[in-house]
């Protein structure tokens, strides 16, 4: 059997703090094809790596980055909360984050507030646009991103849509399963029609990651990668 393609989702956020250089590294480091990240928007206007709305859970600060500036969000550390060896990690301004992946892995841009023409341009100025690929939750974004920058690559959930045809008629590029969603004939169905099948699972069940390498998934949005492969090589070496 092939072996999936690894996307290390927040980067490597079981080795390093989430959405930073460190945890970009790590997932280089793993050797992984893609690395999933979060963008938000500062008051001024600049796009940041980081997942969540407010910076409290994974910096030293308060507030929404909505209504922090460029400099109060550069100032804060991103790292001690996580362990001490962090200490002095930034929240990535986008261009530099992608600045570090060109040539070392594959972006794949969660919006979570940002215009995604602008995310767009930021990855063909830096010959990125052919493999990186999009998602949102809000779904004012992706409509957004499907009518204005048609040429940026996206994925689409299960959940949300319900069907591989209704995938197909979003030009959709990857169709994303949930552990609970994901059927090999569905998995099946997907590729015949010239989608990517991925799966996002955030834990670290070993019957999760064996229901996916059973069902071809083709990309895994995961954090633990390690588990993962030990999982794929055995079930690997007895289809083999």
């Amino acid at each position: 059997m092939k072996k999936a393609r690894i996307i290390c989702h927040r980067g490597d956020s079981i080795r390093a703090p989430e959405n930073t250089f460190a945890s970009l590294e790590g997932a280089v480091a793993l050797g992984a094809e893609v690395v999933e990240f979060d963008i938000h928007t500062s008051r001024d206007g600049v796009l940041y790596v980081i997942h969540d709305e407010a910076v409290e859970r994974t910096t030293n600060g308060t507030g929404l980055v909505a209504e922090m500036t460029s400099s109060e969000l550069d100032a804060l550390d991103a790292g001690s909360w996580f362990a001490p060896e962090f200490a002095g990690q930034r929240i990535p301004r986008l261009d530099a984050f992608l600045d570090a992946c060109v040539g070392r892995i594959v972006p794949y841009a969660e919006i979570k507030a940002a215009d995604p023409g602008d995310v767009r341009d930021m990855l063909a100025r830096r010959g990125l646009l052919r493999d990186a690929w999009t998602f949102s939750f809000d779904p004012a974004i992706r409509a957004e991103t499907r009518a204005r920058v048609p040429d940026f690559r996206r994925s689409v959930l299960y959940k949300h849509v319900g069907s591989v045809a209704r995938a197909v008629e979003l030009e959709a590029a990857i169709l994303e399963f949930h552990p609970e969603n994901l059927t090999e004939a569905v998995a099946a169905e997907a590729r015949a029609a010239g989608l990517v099948t991925q799966i996002f699972y955030a834990g670290n069940d070993p019957v999760v990651f064996e229901a996916a390498v059973r069902s071809g998934i083709e990309q895994m949005n995961i954090d633990e990668v390690d588990l993962f492969r030990q999982v794929e090589q055995q079930i690997n070496s007895v289809s083999g």
